[in-house]
């Protein structure tokens, strides 16, 4: 396997950002298909629509939750991505995949975000389960090796290394 990179831009859109996780994940070594993809395009997919909705939308937390308890939320979101002043904002994606690791920089055009403390209340396990929403960081934070924001909050980094499974793999 050789290194890819590349960049992706995709629109503000979920269906977009479910089928790039798919695409990426699928550049993956074919050692790691399967479960561990799988596993792998969730929390990329859980970064990306993170990086539509609360980076680009900038649809808050608090917001999502009184949407989705409307039940009426992919009618909010459709009227947000037509909104003038988020219609044109995009999430961009780079990615490096290599035969012992995969790096995703996901940035959005939003404000930013306090991700120390969404860090810090995911690891203490202080997201309540019964949510529709909010797990995703904490997610994320199990399935990948690293995750890095940048200061602002509106780029993230994440890091899966699997060189040694995915050699052994190879070799049997």
């Amino acid at each position: 396997m050789e290194h890819q990179r590349g960049k992706v831009i995709i629109g503000c859109d979920v269906i977009a950002a479910d089928k790039l996780s798919e695409k990426l994940v699928s550049m993956l070594p074919p050692a790691l298909h399967g479960r561990p993809s799988a596993t792998l395009r969730l929390g990329l997919r859980e970064m990306l629509i993170n990086a539509i909705e609360h980076g680009s939308l900038e649809i808050g937390f608090e917001r999502k939750s009184v949407e989705t308890a409307g039940m009426d939320y992919l009618e909010f979101l459709l009227k947000r991505q037509k909104d003038p002043e988020y219609a044109g904002r995009t999430v961009e994606v780079e990615y490096h995949i290599s035969p012992r690791k995969a790096i995703f920089r996901i940035s959005d055009q939003g404000r930013g975000f306090d991700h120390k403390h969404a860090r810090s209340t995911a690891q203490q396990g202080e997201n309540d389960l019964d949510l529709a929403h909010g797990r995703g960081i904490r997610m994320t934070l199990r399935i990948f090796d690293k995750v890095r924001y940048n200061e602002k909050g509106n780029r993230v980094t994440l890091l899966k290394k699997y060189g040694a499974a995915t050699q052994s793999a190879q070799a049997s």
